[in-house]
């Protein structure tokens, strides 16, 4: 199971939130999904790729962009 992350930068509310979320549910590869509305962040579990998940978010009318984790000390104090 791959956990895929994205901001998604055009979700401002919960009915974006809950869009997004029934869109993913409807996948049955789709294992868990996490969203932080206020980071603007979707997490997406399961076994599909991160391109399969990327096109459920984009068919459901927003903007997926792969979330980059920053690593170390300087990524911890300026991470969201």
């Amino acid at each position: 199971m791959d956990k895929h992350i994205f901001t998604v930068s055009n979700m401002n509310c919960n009915g974006c939130a809950a869009t997004i979320r029934e869109g993913l549910e409807a996948d049955n590869r789709v294992q868990a999904i996490d969203i932080e509305l206020a980071k603007k962040r979707v997490s997406v579990e399961g076994d599909l790729t991160m391109e399969e998940a990327a096109a459920i978010i984009n068919s459901s009318g927003f903007q997926p962009e792969v979330f980059i984790q920053k690593k170390g000390f300087l990524g911890s104090l300026f991470s969201n």
